[in-house]
């Protein structure tokens, strides 16, 4: 739990639930598990049809795992753009750096004399 030492109790908790959830969520073995569940609950017949209590059931799960889920993915998204922000500023970095030896090169030539043979 490196990743989540900079903030501290309840919002450390709440992210670490929701990696959990966005990895766990994700997995065939959770699809499956509903696919049983709800195809359980029709076929061994809980309840009469319009499914009151299955639809409220999946209707709060839904709205539960959306919001773990997007909490992850926004946490995701500020990390990469953190990442590319740092990639830009290197590049930068990179780019004057080479421009200084590109001019120190083309001074050498003209202190030695040689011609540029680039067309």
């Amino acid at each position: 739990m490196t990743k989540y030492r900079k903030k501290k109790g309840i919002a450390v908790k709440f992210q670490a639930v929701s990696d959990w959830a966005s990895t766990a969520f994700a997995s065939y073995w959770f699809m499956l598990f509903h696919a049983v569940w709800w195809g359980s609950w029709v076929a061994f017949r809980f309840e009469a049809f319009p499914y009151g209590l299955l639809t409220l059931i999946v209707s709060l799960e839904s709205i539960l795992l959306s919001g773990l889920i997007l909490n992850a993915t926004n946490r995701s998204g500020n990390e990469d753009r953190r990442i590319i922000e740092k990639d830009l500023k290197l590049d930068q970095a990179s780019h004057d750096h080479l421009e200084e030896i590109r001019r120190n090169v083309k001074e050498i030539m003209n202190v030695l004399q040689i011609p540029d043979q680039r067309s």
